[in-house]
């Protein structure tokens, strides 16, 4: 009898000991957003910065649900998912129930055009009867941040890609004027295929410049504070800085100092 009590006792404490060690599943949304976030080959998407949360503490474990720039307001609207990391509010979630973290990343999108004979950075003033390349669903100042691709087909004859890479594929192969591509992405591009910088001409100047901050479900938990709290203690831990320079930024920025280019 004591042997079946002391059973009964010991399974008793390790559930409550698993009830404890239970982490509370947050679910992140994430669409292909290089060198952000990546789609692998099966579909699968990763974020590093993710993957630093769930190793840095043990009350929340944080799972990325995949969706596309088009489509994740669809699927946020019917509960996929309740996060989303390196987004900006800007980005057609002025009318959703969110809360927003402070910026904790600045980046940007560049224009990428080819080479020619006295070709200067002047191209890039304006973009009347030029083709325009990028993703699809993303938000481009250009456009006054509407990303409807009607409007920006019947606009800037607009070719939606599904991602950086196609996108100066097709501006290599001239299937367009204007490439926008990811300032963070194209230097790693670039660096990886040292031969075509004499063939591209890049912009000085910005697209948009990124704010990124975390999208949160109104009423969630955790919220954005705390959210924002969990990436100050990254950042104080030293962790952040390598994934931050790997990005080519500096990392958390005052809000307030940071402008948005004029479309």
């Amino acid at each position: 009898m004591r042997t079946w009590l002391s059973i009964l006792a010991t399974l008793a404490l390790l559930c409550a000991i698993g009830a404890a060690q239970a982490r509370q599943i947050v679910r992140v949304g994430a669409y292909s957003f290089p060198p952000y976030v990546t789609i692998d080959a099966a579909g699968e998407a990763q974020i590093e910065l993710v993957e630093l949360l769930n190793r840095h503490q043990d009350r929340y474990e944080f799972r990325i649900v995949t969706t596309s720039p088009s489509r994740r307001y669809y699927d946020f609207s019917r509960n996929a998912f309740d996060v989303m990391f390196y987004e900006n509010r800007d980005w057609g979630w002025q009318r959703y129930p969110v809360e927003v973290s402070p910026v904790y990343l600045t980046g940007g999108e560049q224009y990428v055009a080819l080479q020619r004979p006295g070709r200067t950075q002047r191209y890039f003033d304006d973009f009347s009867g030029k083709r325009m390349l990028g993703m699809r669903g993303y938000h481009y100042g250009f456009a006054s941040f509407n990303s409807d691709p009607e409007f920006l087909r019947r606009k800037f004859g607009m070719i939606g890609t599904t991602n950086n890479e196609a996108t100066l594929r097709l501006l290599l192969d001239g299937k367009g004027d204007v490439a926008v591509v990811t300032s963070a992405y194209l230097s790693q591009y670039l660096a990886a295929n040292p031969e075509l910088r004499s063939r591209l001409m890049i912009s000085d100047r910005l697209d948009q410049e990124y704010r990124h901050t975390i999208l949160v479900r109104s009423d969630f938990e955790p919220n954005a504070a705390e959210l924002a709290a969990l990436l100050r203690e990254l950042e104080k831990s030293g962790v952040l800085r390598p994934l931050w320079q790997k990005y080519g930024s500096p990392g958390r920025s005052d809000p307030d100092k940071l402008t948005r280019p004029k479309p």
